[in-house]
């Protein structure tokens, strides 16, 4: 194994050392108030939020932001073999660029964009449009793919099996985790668009989903039909559910077993690529539960039914 890679492996084992955890997410969910809650991120990885005035969206953008920096952090330390490996990790935030730039062409207000440096895969250029029709030209032309239409929640879809996709290709030797996340995520993207709003996928959103999931799905309308036509490496991503209101409880399963493969990842006793892939799974969700907890001591309602899943 490669300097690069022990070097790497070492920086992303500190960088999982100090995560919130599920304790201290609780504490902040149970809040009475937002501003409660960020004191409690005074001192954590998420320091930066815990300012007083910060907003919901401003603290959801800051962590966001803040786990997109310890990924470029993370890439510097890496061998240039692991570099597309970084960057498709990357695309996710990539992804929230690409809809908030849509918004802005659309006139709407929208959040600020992440920074994402050297691991941007297509941004520069198409943050460079100043159209819809010229949006979409550049992004059929790019590594996303002709997304179909840009309609928000058609453009989400496309973009989030695009990074799926993404993320498969750049993980696929010797991390088999990954390659069931990434069908699962793939089989709750196309369960909201056939099931729960009995939408006909477009043929571009068939064809991206293809290469991960198979295209039986595309004739589904029920949950029982979607289960049937996926492959076992996506139809556990559905658990038990069989109404399309209980998605949000397969996607916070889904969200714990990223989580739990993170850490047997990370306790992986050779440096590489899977304990590196490890703290990026932890870290995500890390992010995400503090997210969540903010989102609840906001709403002064304690910890919701979504974060006693994955807490």
């Amino acid at each position: 194994m490669s300097t690069g890679w022990v070097a790497a492996t070492v920086r992303a084992r500190a960088m999982a050392r100090r995560r919130v955890g599920p304790g201290l997410a609780r504490r902040i969910a149970e809040a009475p108030t937002l501003h409660a809650g960020l004191v409690l991120l005074a001192g954590t990885a998420f320091d930066a939020v815990s300012r007083p005035g910060t907003s919901l969206r401003q603290a959801e953008h800051g962590i966001r932001a803040e786990e997109l920096w310890e990924l470029r952090v993370l890439a510097g330390w890496m061998p240039a073999a692991g570099t597309p490996l970084a960057r498709s990790f990357a695309a996710r935030f990539e992804q929230s660029n690409i809809e908030r730039h849509r918004e802005h062409l659309s006139d709407r207000p929208a959040p600020p964009v992440y920074e994402l440096g050297s691991l941007a895969t297509s941004w520069p250029r198409l943050a460079a449009t100043t159209s819809l029709e010229e949006l979409h030209r550049e992004l059929a032309a790019s590594a996303w793919g002709d997304p179909g239409e840009l309609a928000a929640t058609s453009l989400h879809d496309a973009l989030v099996i695009g990074w799926l996709r993404m993320v498969a290709r750049s993980a696929s030797d010797g991390l088999s985790a990954v390659g069931r996340w990434v069908a699962a995520g793939a089989a709750l993207v196309v369960a909201r668009r056939v099931v729960a709003l009995a939408q006909e996928p477009p043929e571009s959103l068939v064809r991206a989903a293809t290469p991960l999931i198979g295209a039986r799905w595309s004739t589904a309308r029920s949950m029982s039909d979607l289960r049937a036509a996926l492959p076992p490496t996506a139809r556990w991503g559905l658990g038990d559910v069989d109404e399309p209101a209980g998605l949000w409880l397969a996607e916070a399963h889904l969200r714990g077993t990223v989580e739990s493969d993170g850490f047997r990842m990370l306790r992986s006793p050779r440096s590489g690529p899977a304990p590196v892939v490890g703290a990026l799974a932890v870290l995500a969700v890390d992010g995400w539960r503090v997210r969540a907890a903010l989102a609840c001591a906001a709403a002064g309602t304690g910890p919701s039914e979504v974060f006693d899943v994955v807490a």
